[in-house]
């Protein structure tokens, strides 16, 4: 990590164990009002992954679990309704790139597991709600707010490899941006860590 890096992921206030819980249940709240009101987006709930998929993610993440085991439980592509987010190791120990793809744009951003949540370089925390959901929240005005999307992202599929990811880019200086990234950060879609 960059010094850089370090300074904004050191200033970045961590939630608090009350206000990860007070996330959670609207998270949760918000899949149960989905799932009630049988909208359109309950169809969008249903895990449509094949068993490979399942299989392969829990391949990859039982490989990674032996070096990064607090960090291999989020390695995946957790998919949203318009969103994804592409979560992928680095060859940097402790380290996560998270790759948010939405109608054709993208960034990259990096993370660090800190206290059951990875803290990423823009202030944004990531949390699991079991095995099938992902959280998300930023510090808005001192306090952490959801972020989540319309659909939460859940279902985490297998990592794709960065040509697999750059496909959902549409902008070739956003492709050309966003590979230069992935590999200045070290982030791989590789079941071992490189030297």
């Amino acid at each position: 990590m960059t010094a850089n890096e370090l300074s904004v992921l050191a200033q970045t206030r961590q939630p608090t164990n009350t206000e990860l819980r007070k996330l959670r249940q609207e998270l949760q709240q918000h899949i149960i009002r989905l799932t009630k009101n049988n909208t359109v987006g309950t169809g969008h709930l249903q895990d449509s992954r094949t068993q490979v998929e399942k299989n392969t993610r829990e391949s990859f993440v039982r490989a990674w679990s032996k070096t990064e085991p607090e960090l291999a439980p989020f390695f995946g592509l957790w998919v949203g309704y318009e969103n994804i987010s592409h979560i992928y190791p680095s060859n940097s120990k402790g380290r996560v790139c998270v790759v948010e793809t939405a109608e054709g744009s993208g960034r990259l951003t990096t993370g660090v597991f800190s206290n059951g949540v990875i803290k990423t370089n823009i202030g944004e925390v990531l949390f699991k709600e079991g095995n099938y959901y992902l959280g998300s929240a930023l510090l808005k005005n001192g306090r952490f707010v959801s972020n989540n999307s319309e659909i939460p992202l859940r279902s985490p599929r297998p990592v794709e490899s960065l040509s697999g990811l750059l496909e959902n880019i549409f902008e070739a200086s956003e492709k050309n941006q966003i590979s230069q990234q992935f590999k200045a950060a070290g982030c791989t879609s590789s079941t071992v860590r490189s030297k």
